[in-house]
């Protein structure tokens, strides 16, 4: 069964937000297709500053995998190190449609 993963975070204190946007398109185009199972992934922004990225797998055991399989790739930690870890966030929803 598909699963949706929402992860939401705000940007460490200082982080250019351009940096930011230009490493998560890498991120998008580079790592994100060497995911085992990732079938799509969407950022979006809101108003107060929080991002928020869609994940979809296409099951559970590829979502649970995801943040492990990019766990050396220099544009995975270049992404992660500009997140607020404090404020990081994800959930796993399975698809009932």
């Amino acid at each position: 069964m598909a699963v949706i993963n929402i992860v939401k975070f705000r940007l460490q204190p200082g982080t250019d937000e351009k940096d930011f946007l230009a490493i998560n398109e890498r991120f998008t185009k580079e790592v994100a297709p060497t995911l085992p199972g990732l079938e799509r992934r969407e950022s979006t922004k809101g108003k107060d500053g929080e991002f928020m990225i869609v994940l979809r797998y296409k099951d559970m055991e590829s979502a649970s995998r995801g943040p492990k399989a990019d766990a050396d790739n220099e544009v995975a930690g270049k992404f992660m190190s500009m997140l607020d870890k404090s404020s990081l966030s994800s959930a796993h929803y399975e698809v009932v449609d």
